[in-house]
């Protein structure tokens, strides 16, 4: 008798000599998306975001109470500094949930409406490379097409291009034996290994900045 694989579950195909390839279905998500318009996944980072409020709040006050330090205030000028700068960084770091859920929703809106977000993905690798069917349709990439391959927190970058990268979640693998299998075949496939997040981590508007050969993998 058949076991029964529950709904919504990730098909478990793994490559063998008899069927040398791996496929899977699967869809991408919000998360995969930011994670290759992003140099994050999290939006509005804490320490970055509530630090450059800081900074700016330091400036204004600077500019609005100056008159101040000129009279020879000094007191006054800091309290106003320590007080500005205090309440701007104490309001950021209140509003930073409701702001990340505000552009999370605007992202998923815009993605939704080009119709890229929770789309089926049917996609293979195998000894020829990488080909995936998406909407009806369907692309191609030979091993030495390809970019560069790259692996970040799990999950596999196939980069067609500087700008695009067709992913594989680290869901779509159900253990690290499995993972550590697909990082096995495709080196052998392709003569080269998964290398450390370049383009992933640089987003979208770093990697439209790169030079003709800028993150390309030459190994």
């Amino acid at each position: 008798m058949s076991q029964q694989r529950p709904p919504g579950s990730v098909p478990n195909i793994w490559a063998s000599a008899e069927r040398p390839a791996f496929r899977k279905s699967f869809a991408l998500e919000l998360d995969d998306h930011l994670a290759i318009l992003h140099a994050s996944r999290q939006l509005l980072p804490t320490g970055l975001t509530v630090g450059a409020v800081g900074l700016v709040a330091l400036f204004v006050s600077l500019f609005t109470n100056f008159d101040k330090l000129q009279a020879g205030d000094v007191v006054t000028f800091i309290v106003y500094e320590a007080t500005t700068i205090g309440a701007c960084t104490a309001l950021t770091y209140l509003l930073l949930k409701p702001a990340r859920q505000f552009l999370r929703s605007m992202y998923r809106r815009r993605l939704a409406k080009a119709g890229v977000i929770g789309k089926p993905v049917e996609s293979t690798v195998d000894t020829n490379g990488i080909s995936y069917t998406v909407l009806g349709q369907t692309v191609t990439c030979t091993w030495d097409s390809l970019y560069a391959l790259e692996e970040d927190e799990g999950t596999f970058h196939f980069w067609m291009s500087k700008l695009a990268s067709h992913p594989w979640p680290s869901r779509v693998f159900s253990s690290e034996e499995e993972r550590q299998d697909f990082r096995d075949s495709v080196l052998k496939w392709s003569g080269r290994p998964f290398s450390a997040p370049v383009l992933a981590r640089l987003g979208a508007a770093g990697r439209a900045n790169l030079g003709t050969d800028g993150g390309r993998d030459k190994s």
